[in-house]
């Protein structure tokens, strides 16, 4: 069965790479109008050229910043007169560091990122959201939600929290028919891993591509399907959440990460 979203208004943040790119492209492809955002202005207006369809809107913003998110709500607003589907994608790990390597200012970045960035795109979103015929919030939150490890502990904590603000979410606007739901990928291959593996090289001497085969071999022994994910493997699922094939689900938790949490509840 084809998920068709033909003139869905969906926003993507976080939309010029990755897991974000690839949704703005594959809601294109599903016959979306895509309101997509990023930081990186080169290569979120070069998916205007790649992606299908027409009426797409693509505007620079940094989430961190509630005067930019502000201004990207009343940008799409203007442009779309409204919205179906808000998609809070944007996100980043900022630092790879253990515990007592993290500063207060490395906590907050990520705090302000992933989880206020979200906080604040609902909270601005939502009364179009309630004018919707399907509306649908989509949080990209992770693995390391439920998994933490003694790397990144900030980045786990918020996206715990991005977890349950979905479910609290999904109460507060259930009234209004909007369903919440959130997925965690796993080890999905992105700018925060390629931006380690640089690292690391350049600390080694090693060779570049030597380093990411092995980071992608470290840690595709941790998952059952025995690869690292690309951002195609979410696509699906977050297009199917966004249908109205999803119309009974809602304060969940959708995981896509190749084996590795083998949690059955």
């Amino acid at each position: 069965m084809d998920i068709d979203l033909k003139n869905r208004k969906v926003v993507i943040t976080g939309a010029s790479e990755g897991i974000g790119r690839s949704l703005a492209l594959a809601f294109g492809e599903a016959g979306a109008c895509v309101a997509g955002s990023a930081r990186n202005s080169e290569r979120l207006h070069a998916i205007e050229s790649e992606i299908s369809g027409t009426g797409h809107f693509f505007s620079s913003a940094d989430f961190s910043k509630s005067e930019d998110i502000q201004m990207f709500h009343d940008k799409t607003i203007s442009a779309f007169g409204g919205i179906d589907i808000l998609i809070n994608n944007v996100g980043s790990i900022q630092k790879l560091a253990g515990f007592f390597e993290l500063s207060d200012e490395d906590w907050q970045e990520v705090f302000d990122v992933n989880l206020m960035s979200a906080v604040r795109a609902c909270r601005l979103f939502s009364s179009s959201l309630k004018q919707s015929v399907s509306p649908r919030i989509i949080n990209i939150t992770s693995v390391a939600a439920s998994r933490p490890g003694d790397v990144f502990p900030h980045y786990s904590a918020v996206k715990a929290g991005l977890c349950n603000l979905t479910i609290s979410l999904a109460r507060t606007l259930a009234e209004d028919k909007i369903l919440v739901n959130s997925v965690s990928p796993g080890p999905v291959w992105s700018k925060s891993w390629d931006d380690e593996a640089k690292s690391m090289a350049k600390k080694s001497g090693d060779d570049l591509q030597h380093v990411v085969a092995e980071i992608r071999s470290s840690s595709a022994k941790t998952l059952l399907l025995k690869r690292m994910g690309v951002p195609g493997d979410v696509t699906g699922l977050v297009l199917f959440l966004a249908s109205d094939l999803s119309s009974w689900i809602t304060a969940s938790n959708f995981t896509v990460d190749g084996g590795f949490n083998q949690n059955p509840y």
